[in-house]
């Protein structure tokens, strides 16, 4: 008998091949899932990165149309990088990158804005990451990109403004002083006098000391901007949305500009404003720039400041604002032809107004008698000055950024501020603003030394802001600028008028500080613009916001007004911090009233300090405070 043995459990040799190349299969196909899945993870994270960056680019857009009444003023051959101002110039010592890690870095770039719907601006910001080799940085092995826009309406974020001056009442003179607040949502509070109808009607009375929402214009649907007439007029004009004009000024107070009621800046029909500046000390006005790209004047004009080839005023109601007159600015220096100009930017003070025009230059108008228009002449007439513009011969022609004007006749100067950060002044010297070491107060037709007709170069380089400031009273003014060297060099610098200490240096009142000091102390170093243009011009004392959102202050404290609970003296020359409530930090500042000031605080709240005589500081009471205090918004109001 044949036995046939039974093959024992297991699997043939075909089977085992035909199994591991399945198991392998299988082993495979998880690594790549793996693999897959870990790819698609870094890639979302790196897309979010992008997305990030070019979000960053968007706040920055929104801070730099907010900053500039919602002109753009950076260009798509300039645009807005991590390390650029807000005219698309890189600032020395800011990094170029977002973020750098290990072989990570992400930047954005935002080009010039186009016209979006419903009157407002459609920025656009592309946010770009790039993997770069660890062996070699410099080539890039792969980029993402993402692409976030947004239509940017003007300024919905609250304003805040202040005003101090007076009103003649036969022989008597009352106090004029003010703080206004504009929410978000465009309505309009204000606080504090109401002797020349400033904030309404005589019904109210003509002291208000808790603040009350404004009526606004027959027509108007919400206000878009605030501006206050600051030392010497109690003036507030308005650039508010009318129901069929479109956007429109609007002024009340008291003065040659302002009235009972709120009086229009008439423009002609069809015409509707983009940007306003106003001036109340020594030739009240109004200048505006229209949507057909042209600056328009009205008030006084008696030294030819309002720059439309003649010295005729043009009075409330202001029916007839003339037109800054850049057809007769002969550009043909620079561009070999006469080119049509229009304007970018507006700036009225005192007896001047200049412009930024579309070829970045600047054009005044007004006194030159001590050469202050930067044209390289001398008007010996005070009284006629210059009436046709005429460009400001900056040495290179540079394109012109920003211009500060005085706030007080006399010692007049004029300071430019270039794309490349680089400041230059013109004028008098008599209150050393020409950095030169020197100040003269004999300065007259160029017979004398320190006085230049030529813009005179007085920094170079780094300097992203200008703030002017004034002293009350009497003639003399100065200059701070914001630098952002690091990081020896970086914060605050000043020269000028110190009769209490705003320059940093010890008090004076005839020795002027006659070359930039700096850097100044602050704690957080480097300061930061602030968002409104009331910290353009300040009265008496100097503050400014740091980047940790701090605010530091030095000057005249006789009512308190510095907010950081010292002495009421006037002589302060060392900076010190405003004492805020804790945890509150600063987005804005106002302080162009000579005893009080105002800051607008991250949490949508306003805070004042100072004197408090007219219910100014908006508490309640007319006591004095040397600390902030919060003013009573009603709030029911949409602040943010």
């Amino acid at each position: 008998m044949v036995m046939t043995r039974r093959s024992q459990e297991g699997f043939a040799l075909p089977t085992i091949i035909i199994a591991s190349v399945i198991m392998l299969v299988v082993l495979v196909s998880s690594v790549t899932a793996v693999s897959s899945i870990t790819t698609s993870l870094a890639s979302q994270y790196y897309n979010q990165l992008a997305r990030e960056a070019a979000e960053s680019g968007l706040a920055h857009a929104r801070a730099c149309l907010r900053q500039s009444d919602y002109a753009a003023t950076w260009t798509d051959a300039l645009p807005l990088k991590p390390n650029t101002n807000c005219s698309g110039g890189s600032v020395v010592g800011l990094d170029a990158w977002l973020v750098t890690s290990g072989v990570v870095r992400s930047a954005y770039s935002v080009p010039l804005p186009t016209a979006g719907a419903v009157g407002s601006l459609r920025v656009v910001s592309t946010g770009t990451v790039q993997l770069v080799r660890t062996s070699d940085p410099t080539q890039i092995w792969r980029t993402y990109t993402y692409t976030a826009g947004e239509n940017s309406r003007y300024n919905d974020t609250p304003q805040i403004a202040s005003g101090a001056g007076w009103k003649a009442v036969g022989t008597q003179y009352y106090s004029g002083h003010n703080g206004y607040m504009l929410a978000g949502n465009g309505t309009l509070y204000g606080w504090g006098d109401n002797g020349s109808n400033q904030l309404g009607d005589s019904s109210l009375g003509t002291t208000i000391s808790t603040p009350i929402q404004m009526e606004l214009p027959s027509g108007v649907q919400r206000v878009k901007k605030v501006h206050s007439s600051g030392q010497g007029a109690s003036v507030v004009c308005i650039i508010a949305t009318h129901s069929s004009l479109g956007d429109q000024i609007y002024c009340r107070g008291s003065g040659d500009m302002g009235g009972t009621t709120w009086q229009r800046f008439g423009l002609t029909t069809g015409l509707t404003v983009q940007s306003m500046d106003i001036n109340s000390y020594g030739a009240d006005s109004v200048c505006a720039i229209a949507s057909d790209n042209q600056a328009y004047c009205a008030g006084l004009n008696d030294s030819g400041g309002l720059g439309k080839g003649g010295t005729t005023d043009t009075l409330v109601p202001f029916a007839s604002p003339m037109r800054f007159r850049l057809d007769l600015a002969n550009p043909a220096p620079l561009g070999g032809t006469t080119l049509p100009l229009t304007a970018k930017k507006v700036f009225t003070k005192d007896r001047f107004t200049c412009v930024i025009a579309s070829d970045n230059q600047a054009y005044c108008a007004g006194d030159n008698n001590f050469g202050q228009l930067g044209q390289g002449t001398f008007t010996t007439n005070v009284w006629v000055g210059k009436s046709i513009p005429g460009r400001a011969i900056v040495p290179g022609n540079p394109a012109i950024v920003d211009i500060k004007l005085p706030y007080h006749g006399g010692y007049d100067g004029i300071f430019f501020r270039t794309a490349n950060n680089d400041l230059f002044m013109s004028g008098h010297n008599g209150q050393g603003t020409a950095n030169d070491g020197a100040y003269t107060g004999t300065c007259s037709n160029g017979g004398s030394v320190n006085c230049y007709s030529t813009p005179r170069a007085i920094t170079t380089g780094a300097f992203s802001d200008m703030i002017s400031y004034g002293e009350r009273g009497d003639e003399a003014h100065g200059l701070c600028a914001l630098a952002q060297v690091p990081p020896s060099n970086s914060g605050l610098w000043c020269m000028g008028a110190r009769t209490y200490g705003q320059t940093g240096a010890a008090c004076s009142g005839s020795v002027p500080t006659t070359n930039f000091n700096g850097p100044i102390a602050l704690a957080g170093n480097v300061v930061k613009t602030a968002m409104n243009a009331e910290a353009g011009y300040q009265m008496n004392s100097v503050m400014v916001i740091t980047r940790s959102g701090d605010v530091y202050a030095a000057g005249d404290n006789t009512y308190g007004k510095l907010g950081t609970g010292a002495a009421l003296n006037p002589c302060n020359a060392t900076y010190a911090k405003v004492a805020l409530p804790v945890g509150v930090k600063a987005v804005a500042l106002a302080n162009n009233d000579e005893y009080s000031a105002f800051i607008l605080g991250d949490n949508g709240k306003v805070y004042a300090m100072g004197r408090n005589n007219n219910g100014q500081l908006g508490d309640g009471t007319t006591t004095t405070r040397s600390t902030p205090v919060e003013v009573k918004i009603p709030r029911q109001a949409t602040i943010y």
